[in-house]
């Protein structure tokens, strides 16, 4: 029994070594949150930037099939959206998922900014406007405030 506690004390300050190493040696990087909810819609955008270029970035939207024109089933909602999606699959770098319920859509979309090349990211391209070629984090979330969204946690 004395063995088994020296190897949880040990194992614990082992943990607590790496943790601290690990927190030492941390870059400025920041993760920030913004949601934004209309009606029955809702659009949450997290961002992971280091020294102030965007690095990550992930969104996941729940929309309901009564807010988009034309569509008021499942099946109705899934022949306007999977063809459009099809584009966005197969591109490194990015995760793009749609799911379907009864009454809404969820949207899931992960970009991992170190491995994607922004010239296959659809509309990315139009967006970096600066000449070091990055996604400035302070753009984007101006982007998004004026765009109503409101940051829930950084």
């Amino acid at each position: 029994m004395a063995q088994k506690n020296r190897l949880i004390v040990i194992g614990s300050i082992l943990f607590l070594i790496s943790f601290l190493t690990l927190t030492a040696c941390g870059s400025d990087q920041e993760t920030v949150t913004y949601k934004l909810e209309e009606d029955n819609n809702s659009m949450e955008t997290t961002f992971v930037a280091d020294d102030g270029e965007i690095i990550e970035q992930s969104s996941r939207s729940i929309t309901s099939y009564d807010s988009i024109e034309g569509v008021e089933s499942q099946e109705e909602a899934e022949a306007l959206l999977v063809p459009s999606a099809e584009p966005l699959q197969g591109i490194e770098g990015l995760e793009y998922n749609l799911d379907f319920e009864e009454d809404h859509f969820t949207e899931t979309i992960t970009i991992d900014f170190a491995v994607a090349d922004l010239s296959e990211l659809p509309g990315l391209d139009e967006v970096v406007d600066n000449e070091d070629e990055n996604l400035n984090l302070d753009d984007a979330v101006e982007s998004l405030e004026e765009q109503g969204f409101e940051k829930v946690k950084e």
